[in-house]
């Protein structure tokens, strides 16, 4: 299965289990809670997303705990993003929470291969 394939069902995996718990937060906590809701969400996806990317995805050979820094560098400019971006799309754009989220995720998914694929993980050759 080519490399941007797998991306793509991991990038599915992640993204349904941060909409997911998302989904849940917002319906016990309420829209009052919107950053703690998006910020629990993106870690829960953030734990999915790395162990599938570095172990499935581009099958990583490289020190874990580099490549963890380095993911964690780039997921806390996403988290940072992502909330202001939503708070811009719930608050001034009345854009529903739940689109807003959607939104927020395709946002951030559409840049993240090319930097996991030069700037994070040193996959095998051939991968």
């Amino acid at each position: 299965m080519p490399r941007f394939v797998r991306f793509l069902l991991s990038g599915g995996s992640a993204a349904a289990a941060e909409y997911l718990v998302f989904i849940a937060l917002q319906s016990a906590l309420g829209s009052a809670w919107l950053v703690l809701s998006q910020s629990t969400s993106f870690v829960c996806g953030f734990v999915v997303s790395f162990l599938m990317n570095r172990h499935w995805v581009f099958r990583s050979q490289g020190s874990w705990r580099s490549e963890l820094a380095r993911y964690g560098a780039l997921a806390a400019i996403n988290l940072m993003l992502g909330n202001l971006a939503m708070l811009l799309l719930v608050d001034h754009l009345h854009l529903h929470v739940l689109l807003a989220k959607f939104v927020v995720m395709g946002m951030i998914a559409a840049w993240n291969y090319l930097i996991f694929s030069r700037l994070v993980f040193k996959p095998t050759t051939g991968a």
